[in-house]
């Protein structure tokens, strides 16, 4: 059990560090200027570990590694609201300064470069279907299992667009998620 769990961490370092030198590159020369090579001699890896990690270029921006803090701190609860409530909460009370920069780097680089957007849906999808599983209890009709494939998309998509700025805390942007959720489950267009 120590080696997976000292193996995923290893794999996680190495995901945040790629993408890390990634974003400082991409803010400086642009995306299509900053070559794999580049990223991964920054990162302190071989390029075939870049592409072995994330696939492509594209994909190393569409690591959410907030989404993944959500993923791990959820819990099944028959309030499946609750449960991605509790877990957004937990997962913004664990971001350090520099995770923050990393996700506030990401956000522009994303911005800036539309063709990144298109490229994001698997990543999202990934995570809205690691949500849905966790939630959907053992015995659930099928009926009640779509509703939740449905609310984790809807959610995990609506995390995406919730706007981040330089001045934007963790703990703000916490609340704007945590009200993604309650408008996932319940329609947009429901006023809070």
């Amino acid at each position: 059990m120590d080696t997976l769990t000292t193996r995923a961490a290893k794999d996680l370092r190495t995901r945040l560090a790629v993408q890390e030198a990634a974003i400082a590159l991409c803010l400086d020369q642009g995306f299509a200027a900053t070559s794999t090579k580049a990223i991964a001699d920054r990162a302190g890896v071989s390029e075939r570990t870049l592409f072995r990690t994330f696939g492509t270029k594209a994909a190393i921006f569409w690591f959410d590694a907030f989404l993944s803090r959500v993923v791990r701190a959820l819990t099944p609860d028959p309030d499946p609201v609750a449960a991605l409530t509790n877990a957004v909460r937990r997962a913004i009370d664990t971001i350090t300064p520099e995770q923050w920069a990393l996700e506030l780097g990401r956000r522009a680089v994303i911005i800036r470069e539309p063709d990144l957007i298109a490229t994001g849906t698997q990543e999202l999808n990934t995570g809205a279907a690691q949500i849905a599983t966790i939630l959907t209890p053992p015995l659930a009709s099928p009926a009640q299992a779509f509703d939740l494939v449905l609310f984790a998309r809807f959610a995990v998509s609506g995390f995406g667009v919730v706007p981040i700025h330089s001045d934007t805390t963790p703990e703000a942007w916490g609340a704007e998620l945590e009200r993604i959720v309650h408008k996932a489950a319940h329609g947009a267009l429901e006023r809070s």
